[in-house]
């Protein structure tokens, strides 16, 4: 079973995890780092952070194969 069960996104210029954002939060909204001052639109932000829980959970899972696939062969010596 994967490790990691929650992934914070983070800014894409300075890896802080915290943004300032509008009230009412829409989709075409800017946010914008805390550390920073980056600005990026929420719609960008949530592929970013797409993509770096892709860079955690896809070397996660490859492990987990592994284990399986090696301990469903350790009798076939």
């Amino acid at each position: 079973m994967a490790k990691t069960d929650r992934i914070e996104i983070k800014c894409p210029q300075c890896g802080h995890n915290e943004f300032e954002h509008p009230e009412n939060l829409q989709e075409n909204d800017f946010v914008k780092c805390d550390n920073c001052h980056f600005e990026i639109m929420l719609t960008d932000l949530k592929e970013v952070g797409f993509e770096q829980a892709k860079d955690v959970a896809i070397p996660e899972m490859k492990a987990e194969a592994e284990k399986l696939v090696k301990n469903l062969f350790k009798g076939f010596k």
